[in-house]
């Protein structure tokens, strides 16, 4: 399940964010993971004050958001981290770590992307995320995130011009089971359209299968 949540961040938010991104002082990517072979990045330290005051925008910002809580059921949040790729620097094919140590530990169900900066303003730096044999790149508007399983492989691109700049989060679900979670989706969906007398019944029809048929695969012994 990856999900685009557009305009996470409002226009007062976005506003503070880029006055504060000067502020930040970043270094090396690789002292949240120094044995990475594949990252090559630039981040701020959690100390930073500034960053520390970005990341208390994003996570209000996205807790509030309504999408993100339907999609993810977070029960628990990483503080946020700045990232800035600058040319030549990019994040080589991996997949996040299980567990983050914090107090107490979180697991990593969910990774979001916070974009924080104009595609325009540099080339390269997609968010390539695999899906099967499929490759699917991601370069938002700024103030808009992407929500996908920390489960899946995925990469940043070479900055070729410019500067990448986002904010990067892990949630802890209350769901950790994708599937579930995916169902819990279709049924708040169902709920939406069967509470309003001018929801399409055709649709409201294919959740409700889909919820039939899917618990059935899901919990039945074969």
């Amino acid at each position: 399940m990856i999900r685009v949540l557009p305009n996470v961040l409002n226009v007062a938010e976005l506003h503070a964010v880029r006055e504060l991104l000067p502020q930040v002082h970043f270094a090396d990517g690789r002292v949240s993971n120094p044995d990475s072979t594949v990252k090559h990045n630039l981040q701020a330290p959690q100390e930073d004050p500034a960053s520390a005051r970005i990341a208390l925008i994003a996570r209000d910002a996205l807790i509030r958001n309504a999408d993100l809580r339907t999609y993810a059921r977070p029960r628990t949040m990483a503080r946020a981290t700045v990232v800035r790729y600058e040319p030549g620097m990019d994040y080589g094919w991996h997949v996040d770590e299980a567990l983050f140590p914090s107090t107490p530990p979180i697991r990593s169900d969910l990774s979001c992307t916070l974009f924080l900066n104009h595609p325009q303003d540099y080339d390269g730096g997609e968010l390539t995320i695999e899906l099967g044999d499929q490759e699917l790149a991601y370069k938002l508007d700024p103030g808009s995130a992407i929500l996908y399983p920390s489960t899946t492989i995925h990469r940043i691109t070479p900055v070729t011009r410019g500067v990448r700049l986002a904010a990067i989060t892990w949630l802890h679900s209350w769901i950790a089971d994708s599937q579930q979670r995916e169902l819990l989706v279709q049924l708040d969906q169902a709920r939406t359209l069967a509470s309003h007398n001018t929801a399409s019944d055709a649709r409201l029809q294919v959740l409700l299968e889909s919820l039939r048929t899917n618990l059935f695969r899901m919990w039945a012994d074969t």
